[in-house]
């Protein structure tokens, strides 16, 4: 993707994250299904504006959605846009849903996903020069520590081991919790609003025994850690089901003080492509809803600047009651 700018590259980005936004959707039970085609439909529109400002057509700005294959027909390099006739019946589908109230049929939601997906791989490489399959989603991820890891996972799927693969994503998603918990600021480790306490580890939930001081101690520890890690996804805004569904499909990779991390799983049950995509999608997703709580950790940040500039300057007094004269 040399030919495009770094903010064309996060644009097609969000493209393709609307575009498995919309596949996600049509797979939902309806009527919550029919939300596909108009998730899809901002996808194709928004990738046909990139289109147009990439080869520099100057559209108007009140362009219809059709218009668009003659824009780009007259451009300097005279794109041929393919999926006219499939995209026509898309935005009448969606037309007839959002104005007229006519929910689309199951087979309709259907055809539309799998018309987007031909009109993206095949338009793709005519407007851009780039395989669809090749945009990655990592680049709308702000946490560096989580997207290189979605990145270190991503060559063993495409090697086939998906299970391997699955372990990066695991980790991930803990970067993502911890970098949210545990910020790494210039006053160094500093515990935020979405800490909830200490981070309560594999090595203190080691004891099995309930019928022992250490075993109940353990229990309640598992219990912290469980209900830790619940009230950090629900805070941030994360998908709690889609979560639980998440820890279902990735192995729980542990780290050791010879600072190695290994998992267990079953070479019997490896992790599908399909499983490795939907996790992969839903970790990029987290992120970005996560990312809300940006504006709270520079808050606390500057609050913490102001603090230190502010503490040999600082005086205490003792509370009184009310005044007395």
């Amino acid at each position: 993707m040399t030919s495009l700018t770094p903010l064309e590259v996060q644009r097609l980005a969000y493209i393709r994250f609307l575009f498995e936004e919309g596949i996600d959707y049509s797979r939902r039970p309806a009527p919550l299904s029919a939300t596909a085609v108009l998730v899809l439909h901002d996808a194709v529109e928004l990738f046909l504006g990139l289109a147009a400002d990439h080869h520099a057509t100057d559209p108007d700005p009140k362009i219809q959605f059709m218009a668009y294959w003659a824009e780009l027909k007259k451009s300097e390099a005279a794109i041929h846009l393919p999926g006219q006739g499939s995209m026509r019946t898309l935005n009448d589908v969606r037309v007839a849903m959002k104005h007229h109230g006519t929910p689309p049929a199951e087979q309709t939601i259907e055809r539309s996903a799998a018309d987007v997906l031909r009109f993206f791989t095949t338009a793709t490489p005519v407007v851009f020069d780039v395989d669809f399959d090749r945009i990655d989603m990592v680049d709308l991820v702000a946490q560096e520590a989580v997207a290189q890891l979605l990145r270190d996972a991503q060559p063993w799927a495409d090697r086939g081991d998906h299970t391997h693969a699955m372990a990066g994503l695991s980790l991930a998603m803990d970067a993502l919790l911890d970098y949210y918990a545990r910020p790494d600021t210039p006053f160094g480790w500093r515990e935020t609003p979405f800490s909830f306490g200490p981070a309560v580890t594999w090595r203190h939930v080691a004891h099995t025994d309930s019928r022992t001081i250490e075993g109940q101690v353990s229990m309640l520890s598992a219990i912290a850690k469980e209900t830790r890690t619940a009230l950090q996804i629900i805070c941030l805004g994360i998908d709690f089901p889609s979560f639980a569904r998440f820890q279902t499909l990735a192995p729980r990779v542990h780290g050791y003080y010879d600072h190695s991390y290994r998992y267990s799983y079953l070479p019997s049950d490896p992790a599908t492509p399909q499983q490795y995509s939907w996790a992969r999608h839903f970790v990029i997703e987290s992120a970005l809803r996560a990312s809300r709580a940006d504006e709270a950790l520079d808050f606390m940040h500057g609050q913490e600047a102001h603090t230190e500039r502010m503490q040999a300057k600082s005086q205490e007094r003792a509370w009184t009651g009310p005044p007395t004269d």
